[in-house]
């Protein structure tokens, strides 16, 4: 069921009322946001209703902290998609493309909290495995279906800032994957809309700024206006009801969101059991993706569990304290145009994948730290290489008058097999200092890549260490048919180490000779 957010608030109160008709049955619970982009599914519930007259007096809806929950959410998403002409130049959207979008999460998740604390505290630290996580999207036109993969389906979920991290415990996630999870309504935040004081029907209360940063799975609300009202109390269940306005960001993007939505509390099992909300979101355009104004419609159950049927054994306090395994948050890049894949830090996105060149962007709290620009090189027969002498002439080829010098190179074989040649320049471009680092990649098969990072002098030690991360973690994969069927090799000359010796227009479109080719 959509919300229409264009609607009076109260028309959409009854939409939010109507949407209790269409929970999901039993079975479905148990059978098995990129853009909010890429979705996020409505969540529905088993909920034990009692019909008993409302309770006189006051009462506490206090939590029992319960750690341990089966959890199904499902949430449509529609709207527009603001896409710039150049995010480093200007937030304007250029082209506004509507997207439609359904997702749907079923997953078990145990709950950490900080030792001996209050069961209404907050979540530090959540096991999740995900039974299913999907969703399938349609782009201006364009469709496209994203599926969390096996081996990332168990995860850890920390809490200890916002945005919460999510990390694979058996694998990398890919950044569709990462996109996927990303849902504008924690499941592990629902209880934090809770009362602190004892009410009755008809009570009125604000959460607390920290519980909409929580529910929401925002960086910071600079304000926020969401007013909860207990609309009934049975001996079963307390009903509640929310609305308003908040302000806030996410990683640096100012966003804003209108909300309305209702709760319910199960005062057996001592916790939320039900959600159901309608969020309008409008996300300005940053560096890192776009922006856009859509709406989403969310349901969600929660059901304790007393014991789980995927989570990995409980974690120890230890782990569950300790700081998040810097290795365990890099994300699993993939070019399908060049055919090749790398492990980067998560401040890196794949910008563009377009026959015969990528290019990934380090973006941190919305500002741009470092590029990297890929481009297939003519291949080399089999078994032939280059050498370095001649990477590093061609670097000074390639930089020309901007170049002030060559800092360092190295060359290596990686774990994997790929000869790595690199070297590292500094010089200026119109008077700003600039830091390159080149490196080139090749196989025993004669095929090769060239990678070249381009930061300003400011930024390199944010940037230090990317350059070996790639050395260690770039591997080839498959080619697209065509990228493989223009595959040319050129002979190598006894006489020299430089390889690319025809003219660049004698290469594909899809290939480059050498780094000077790229002048």
């Amino acid at each position: 069921m959509t919300f229409d957010m264009n609607l009076p608030l109260s028309e959409l109160n009854s939409q939010v009322d109507a949407s209790e008709n269409h929970l999901f049955s039993p079975r479905m619970l148990f059978s098995r946001r990129g853009v909010l982009i890429t979705s996020v599914g409505a969540l529905t519930s088993l909920v034990a209703g009692s019909s008993a007259a409302a309770a006189e007096g006051s009462v506490l809806l206090q939590p029992s902290g319960k750690t341990l929950f089966r959890v199904r959410t499902e949430m449509d998403v529609k709207g527009n998609v603001n896409v710039p002409n150049n995010p480093l130049v200007s937030r304007k959207g250029e082209v506004k493309l509507p997207i439609k979008s359904k997702a749907v999460f079923d997953f078990e998740e145990r709950y950490y909290r900080p030792e001996d604390a209050d069961p209404a505290s907050v979540v530090s630290y959540v096991q999740r495995y995900y039974h299913e996580a999907s969703s399938e999207s349609v782009l201006n036109r364009n469709s496209q279906t994203t599926k969390l993969r096996d081996s990332v389906k168990s995860t850890v979920i920390r809490r200890d800032s916002l945005p919460e991290v999510v990390y694979g415990v058996e694998d990398y996630f890919q950044r569709d994957e990462l996109d996927l999870l990303r849902v504008p309504a924690s499941s592990v935040a629902v209880d934090e809309l809770l009362p602190n004081e004892a009410v009755s029907v008809g009570s009125r209360y604000m959460p607390s700024v920290d519980a909409m940063v929580s529910l929401l799975n925002l960086s910071v609300v600079e304000t926020s206006d969401v007013t909860m009202e207990v609309m009934s109390i049975d001996d079963a269940e307390a009903r509640l009801q929310f609305r308003g306005n908040v302000a806030g960001s996410l990683e640096g993007v100012p966003t804003t969101i209108r909300t309305i939505g209702k709760l319910t509390f199960d005062r057996q099992l001592g916790t939320c059991t039900w959600l159901a909300m309608a969020v309008h979101e409008t996300r300005e355009v940053s560096k890192a993706e776009p922006g856009f104004d859509v709406t989403a419609t969310i349901r969600m159950i929660r059901k304790p569990l007393d014991q789980s049927t995927a989570l990995d054994e409980p974690a120890t306090d230890q782990i569950a304290t300790s700081p998040i395994p810097s290795e365990r948050l890099y994300v699993d890049l993939r070019s399908q145009q060049l055919g090749f894949s790398v492990l980067m830090d998560r401040d890196w996105r794949m910008m563009n994948d377009v026959a015969g060149a990528a290019m990934m962007r380090m973006i941190r709290n919305d500002r741009s730290i470092a590029q990297c620009d890929f481009r297939p090189l003519v291949a080399l027969e089999a078994g032939a290489q280059w050498t370095l002498e001649a990477f590093q002439q061609d670097v000074k080829t390639t930089l020309g008058e901007q170049l002030s010098e060559l800092i360092e190179a190295d060359q290596r074989v990686t774990s994997s097999g790929l000869r790595v040649l690199r070297v590292t320049a500094s010089g200026a471009v119109e008077g700003i200092p600039i830091q390159w680092v080149l490196m080139h990649f090749s196989d025993d098969s004669g095929r090769r890549l060239l990678a070249t990072f381009t930061m300003e002098g400011e930024n390199v030690e944010k940037f230090a260490g990317t350059d070996v991360q790639v050395g260690d973690s770039l591997s080839f994969t498959k080619l697209p048919p065509k990228a493989e069927k223009s595959a040319s090799y050129e002979s190598s000359d006894e006489d020299s180490s430089r390889v690319a010796k025809a003219n660049s227009a004698e290469f594909s479109d899809d290939e480059v000779g050498s780094a000077s080719d790229l002048k």
